[in-house]
């Protein structure tokens, strides 16, 4: 099974890389495409700047975001390469998936705030909008904490019911 996973400085712990651990497990024959994604520049900063700068800036982005994920698959004994491209993000993962031939695109989960979800889609949603790759988002190891689990819903329930007040109010 060959899986590609995008790799960024926020990628989110390393759940991606305990799903294929958890998939080698099993006794399947894996490999994997780990994908970094550096920013094109606007022509303002282009023209200020040599290519090979450019370029070299790039590098050195794209090894510091690999540098955790590949020491973990490294340890795991995981065969992997490492690659990295440049544009946008959901285009270029879902080019590379195709041109590579993959099984399956594995990210972890962002955590975004409530009010974003309105207004953009995740990226995973937006890589899957690009390919017809199945696209698995595997949610972080860490547990939603106190303040999650009790005090957002107990506050939303509390605006629920201060609602339906008002209304039968009226």
């Amino acid at each position: 099974m060959k899986f590609l996973v995008p790799v960024n400085a926020s990628t989110p712990e390393l759940a991606p890389i305990e799903h294929i651990e958890s998939v080698v497990r099993r006794g399947a024959e894996v490999e994997v495409l780990l994908l970094n994604v550096q920013p094109t520049f606007n022509q303002r900063v282009s023209r200020f700047t040599s290519r090979a700068d450019r370029d070299a800036f790039r590098a050195e982005r794209s090894r510091a975001a690999m540098a955790g994920v590949i020491e973990r698959f490294a340890r795991s004994r995981i065969p992997f390469r490492a690659a990295m491209v440049i544009g946008a993000p959901a285009e270029c993962i879902a080019e590379v998936a195709e041109a590579e031939h993959v099984d399956e695109i594995v990210i972890g989960e962002l955590r975004r705030p409530h009010w974003l979800r309105w207004l953009m889609p995740s990226p995973a949603e937006d890589i899957a909008a690009r390919t017809d790759i199945p696209v698995t988002v595997v949610a972080r190891g860490k547990k939603e904490g106190a303040l999650e689990r009790y005090l957002v819903p107990g506050v939303a329930g509390l605006a629920a019911l201060a609602a339906l007040v008002f209304l039968s109010a009226e």
